[in-house]
């Protein structure tokens, strides 16, 4: 363990000499050097900063360190060494962070404590996520834990493939270890899935995602939040039975690995606003219906073109998708082939707010 003493007093000279003497590291003498693009000296041990300063002046100074120096924790400890806390975790997890806080207070003594409360204080309530979205719960029973263990200050690994944001990032980063996978990552967030399932934690993982996961897992430690943003864009090619169509629907989407109950609007043409057919696709997925005017699915400019289509002038399925989640990603393009129902979907670019501000 190597520490970075900042101070300025003559208490925070004598605390920092101490920690030096005992753990190890060297004094910086300007705040200009967390300004600066340097490397700190490479070291098998762990890296902290140590700010002996108020609380306020050691957030302040936190806040605006430079890269490649902002991976590095920064702890604060009072100038007489009465107390000592993490401002910022850097590239290291809370759990890393708490072996640096007890090496500083235990060589501070028992009269140095280590937190102001318990992060129940600041827990927040992931059921107002789940209301905003209409999210399906995978497990009532899960969702329950996870939401108790969170009031308590616990803290819960969260696993997303969609674009997230957090009402309070510095807050909440103390209650969610948060995993972030991009479309192009799907292989390593299915691959997550699995190692987690295996893992059978007492509290359980949450995964937030539109995507249809494996079935074939045990599902005792995951709780699955699948949020209704997507917008499915029906035509309707021939007269079917209501029941068929569904069905072709609802294994597409899970054919294009995506769960079905993300399935927020179907759009249609105004024509085809009261079909029986419409209305039992919209049931089955639990879905509201739109329609569009003929003027307004003609007026739509999608974003690319049918390359097994180029002469065709008019896709009424993909342009009303596209108008449903408000100009959003396309993700399915006229699927349903000969089955006399033909939709396309797009997924609503809205990122997600995990927690209230």
């Amino acid at each position: 363990m190597y520490l970075l003493c900042y101070g300025r007093s003559d208490n925070a000279k004598r605390t920092g000499k101490l920690l030096m003497d005992s753990i190890g590291g060297r004094w910086i003498y300007s705040e200009d050097f967390f300004a600066s693009s340097i490397s700190c000296p490479s070291s098998d041990d762990t890296t902290a900063f140590v700010m002996l300063l108020p609380l306020e002046a050691a957030c302040e100074i936190a806040s605006s360190i430079s890269q490649p120096l902002g991976n590095i924790p920064v702890v604060c400890v009072s100038p007489e060494g009465k107390f000592a806390a993490t401002v910022k975790r850097g590239s290291l997890s809370s759990e890393q962070c708490s072996v640096i806080v007890k090496a500083i207070a235990d060589e501070l003594g028992n009269y140095c404590f280590t937190s102001f409360g318990s992060n129940a204080d600041i827990a927040p309530d992931i059921g107002g996520m789940i209301r905003s979205y209409s999210m399906t719960v995978s497990d009532d029973v899960l969702c329950d834990r996870v939401k108790h263990h969170i009031a308590a200050g616990g803290r819960v690994s969260l696993y997303t493939d969609m674009p997230v944001v957090f009402g309070e990032p510095v807050l909440d980063s103390m209650l969610f270890e948060l995993h972030r996978y991009t479309p192009e990552t799907h292989d390593s967030f299915i691959q997550a899935y699995k190692d987690t399932a295996s893992l059978k934690s007492i509290i359980p993982a949450v995964f937030i995602t539109c995507r249809k996961l494996p079935d074939t897992y045990d599902t005792s430690s995951i709780l699955v939040l699948t949020p209704r943003l997507l917008c499915l864009g029906i035509e309707l090619k021939t007269k079917l039975d209501p029941q068929y169509s569904a069905g072709v629907v609802r294994t597409s989407l899970e054919n294009h690995l995506i769960n079905p109950a993300s399935v927020s609007t179907i759009a249609v043409s105004s024509n085809a606003r009261d079909s029986d057919i419409i209305r039992c696709i919209a049931d089955d997925l639990g879905a509201s219906v739109t329609a569009y005017s003929a003027r307004q699915i003609a007026d739509v400019r999608l974003p690319l073109k049918m390359t097994f289509a180029p002469d065709r002038l008019s896709d009424i399925a993909t342009a009303a998708a596209y108008m449903a989640s408000s100009e959003g990603k396309i993700l399915i393009r006229r699927s349903g082939g000969n089955s006399g129902v033909v939709f396309s979907a797009a997924l609503r670019n809205d990122k997600l707010q995990i927690t209230e501000v």
